[in-house]
């Protein structure tokens, strides 16, 4: 691709205002003319500024370099604007609102553009708002999430075990044995470690449900024969009674608490 870089200059007071660069089409001649650099001689396309400058002034095209790639073409663009400095930011003469190259990397929105931006997205027309949108969004996730793709789950699995086997001194592992990784599981698991199994079965045995001293022991009165317990537990033996048979009686109301 043949592309160029050139310069709008005023007539008036010499003063370059505006910096661009633009693509040679395949039809046209070798020849330097208008045709040939048609995108430096448009004059639409362009902000404000350059309209309101060009209306009242005469001005004129200047080819800086010809013949270039599209990455030279963006570094000299870039180079050009850096060296005569934007108008918007007060570091010269230029109306370019960016810094040149792909895109609008250095653009400066206005508080105006700024505000509508915010009404817009913050609306019911916030693209993602949507529900037609969404619900695409939603699809293409799924699609792409290996998790909900088995397919590609396996072809990820399989991949990172012959990864592994291709490269066994990388592997976490490599060197520490099973011994290592089954007490590591033990420690981090607290129904696994003995000394947590150890404490709480001592603190079973410590701690005393009879005689009312557990919080969440309560009297019991049989109705039958009149035998108060401090707890249901008592109550099963004394009455020889199973501990489904006791709760049962609680619900319905054949023993009762105190």
């Amino acid at each position: 691709m043949r592309c160029f870089v050139y310069i709008h200059r005023r007539l008036d007071n010499n003063e370059v205002f505006y910096v661009g660069r633009g693509t040679v089409s395949k039809k046209v001649s070798g020849n330097c003319d208008t045709n040939t650099y048609r995108r430096a001689y448009c004059k639409h396309k362009h902000n404000k500024i350059w309209m309101r400058i060009t209306s009242k002034i005469f001005w004129s095209v200047e080819i800086i370099k010809d013949f270039l790639s599209w990455e030279e073409s963006i570094i000299l663009e870039k180079e050009t604007i850096k060296k005569y400095g934007r108008l918007d930011l007060n570091e010269g003469s230029l109306v370019n609102f960016t810094d040149g190259g792909e895109g609008s990397y250095g653009l400066r929105p206005s508080k105006l553009s700024l505000l509508k931006q915010k009404e817009r997205m913050s609306s019911e027309r916030n693209p993602m708002k949507q529900e037609h949108n969404r619900k695409k969004t939603s699809e293409r996730m799924k699609k792409n999430n290996p998790m909900f793709n088995p397919i590609t789950s396996n072809k990820s699995s399989e991949n990172l075990k012959k990864y592994w086997k291709e490269n066994k001194e990388q592997h976490p592992r490599k060197g520490k044995p099973r011994e290592d990784l089954k007490l590591r599981n033990i420690m981090n698991n607290p129904t696994k470690n003995p000394e947590v199994v150890e404490k709480i079965r001592q603190s079973a045995l410590n701690r005393d449900n009879k005689g009312g001293k557990s919080p969440n022991a309560k009297k019991v009165q049989c109705l039958n024969t009149n035998n108060i317990y401090d707890s249901i537990i008592e109550c099963m033996k004394g009455e020889n009674l199973s501990h489904t048979t006791v709760y049962r009686y609680l619900k319905n109301g054949r023993i009762i608490y105190l």
